[in-house]
């Protein structure tokens, strides 16, 4: 501690007051990895959250744009009028794309199969939509290329459902199928 500074200072008293204190510096430097793991697990970290990243990102733009085309699909079923037995058929967009061709459905009760002809030869993924007879229709799955075929599970035997599988050519560019529905009969309830 220094000394008390007196009201009158003699210079030995004032330099023995403001003399240099030394500090210990210390030379600070990044603490090695505690676990052992060599620098570069860091660099690897990174690209592989970039990377996780990147896949999110793709698997968002294409559940969008399978959003966006099954919504335009149920805005041109509901301007259909009602008839009454058979369901319309979802209008064919008047682009020079083709559609899906002969989609048919094998009813297994909880179970249905859809086929269909792949009119781009193997090039286009595909859309499949379906839902309760009479409600919007809900994109279900996106099949790869050249996939003809799909079946949905885990159905209500009692309910009757109607699909339709679109050929995705672009983001804005499409062929919708016809529409197929199971026509079940009703089960009488029990008494």
């Amino acid at each position: 501690m220094a000394p008390a500074v007196p009201d009158r200072t003699t210079p030995e008293q004032a330099s023995e007051f403001f003399a240099p204190t030394y500090l210990q510096v210390v030379e600070s430097r990044p603490a090695a990895y505690p676990t052992g793991e060599p620098e570069s697990r860091g660099g690897r970290r990174l690209l592989v959250a970039v990377v996780a990243a990147a896949a999110v990102v793709v698997v968002v733009v294409l559940a969008g744009a399978a959003v966006l085309i099954v919504n335009v699909l149920n805005e041109r079923t509901a301007t259909l009028p009602p008839t009454a037995g058979e369901p319309a058929p979802v209008p064919v967009p008047t682009a020079s794309f083709e559609p899906p061709a002969a989609l048919r459905l094998r009813d297994d009760s909880t179970s249905i199969r859809l086929t269909w002809v792949d009119p781009s030869g193997g090039v286009v993924p595909f859309v499949v939509a379906g839902g309760r007879a009479g409600q919007p229709l809900g994109a279900m799955a996106t099949l790869d290329p050249g996939r003809t075929s799909w079946t949905v599970n885990g159905l209500n035997p009692r309910v009757d459902y109607c699909f339709t599988v679109l050929a995705v050519y672009s983001t804005e560019q499409y062929a919708t199928s016809t529409q197929v529905c199971t026509s079940r009969e009703p089960r009488p309830s029990p008494s």
